[in-house]
């Protein structure tokens, strides 16, 4: 297959990836990532299960499962960089049921915040920097029954990216709701560490007898990396979400967020404005289809 960049996507590319290696060249303290996969719960229990492979300790003892009608937000969160973040997620939060964040710091305020909303957290970590932890988080009213994660690194920083996939009971089918929360691999000049990175999710979604969501940053800014991304996904029968008003971020024209799913259907979806992050949330509210 032959790939196709424009001058300008290759400059503004080489520009992103030498400040980047420059940056950690002269940090004075690197971002450590550990040698497995680790997931965080709640209750600062440590899980290790890398996807494909589900996890085979039980992690639920709730009775606990999601309404036929439910609500995820969808949103790369910058590291909770920007005053006003917790406002702003407080607010939406009250609206939904699931929520996947990407680039969560998983810091005082976020723990907090995901106990004063009730929800149960899973941060899959993608690195330590100043003794926090940063990757994937996925915050749920009902909690996991099973899960795993992946790290995948990035070839110019070294700095790997994470995704975690989660399922959860839904009211009146035995069926469970699998949900992957993917911060896709960026600084490439192909496709295929995109696609490698999300292989064991299309494992997962194969195999999975019942509704999926597949959401997250998957940093689609090229025709190329676009392409991959919903032909492997549209091959597994998925629909993307469409927002009439499309507020999400785009690099060279091209929206980096995505919902996916199948099983389900769209009752609503927004594209929320926002400045506490470089990225804008995405809320849509689901039904099950039978």
């Amino acid at each position: 297959m032959r790939v196709n960049f424009s001058r300008k996507q290759i400059i503004t590319s080489l520009i992103i990836i030498v400040t980047i290696s420059l940056w950690f060249a002269i940090s004075p303290s690197l971002p450590h990532s550990p040698n497995e996969t680790t997931i965080i719960n709640q209750q600062q229990r440590y899980f290790t299960a890398t996807c494909p492979a589900f996890n085979d300790q039980p992690i639920n003892n709730s009775n606990k499962v999601l309404p036929r009608t439910f609500s995820l937000l969808n949103w790369n969160i910058y590291k909770q960089q920007s005053v006003g973040w917790d406002t702003q997620l407080n607010k939406w939060a009250t609206q939904v049921d699931l929520i996947t964040l990407q680039e969560a710091k998983y810091n005082s305020t976020l723990i907090s915040f995901a106990q004063q909303q009730n929800l149960s957290s899973l941060q899959n970590v993608a690195f330590q920097y100043q003794q926090l932890n940063y990757g994937v988080n996925t915050l749920s009213r009902v909690s996991a029954q099973q899960l795993c994660g992946t790290l995948y690194t990035e070839p110019w920083s070294r700095i790997p990216k994470s995704a975690l996939a989660s399922t959860y009971p839904m009211q009146g089918t035995t069926d469970t709701l699998l949900l992957v929360n993917l911060h896709a691999v960026n600084f490439t000049l192909t496709a295929t560490p995109l696609t490698e990175q999300l292989s064991p999710y299309l494992t997962l979604i194969k195999t999975h007898q019942g509704p999926v969501i597949a959401t997250g940053d998957f940093n689609t800014w090229s025709e190329t990396r676009t392409s991959a991304v919903v032909k492997a996904l549209t091959e597994l029968t998925l629909n993307e979400v469409t927002f009439t008003t499309d507020n999400r971020l785009k690099i060279f024209d091209r929206p980096l967020d995505h919902v996916f799913y199948s099983g389900l259907t769209v009752t609503n979806a927004r594209s929320i404005p926002t400045n506490v992050s470089d990225h804008t949330p995405q809320l849509v509210t689901f039904q099950l289809s039978n």
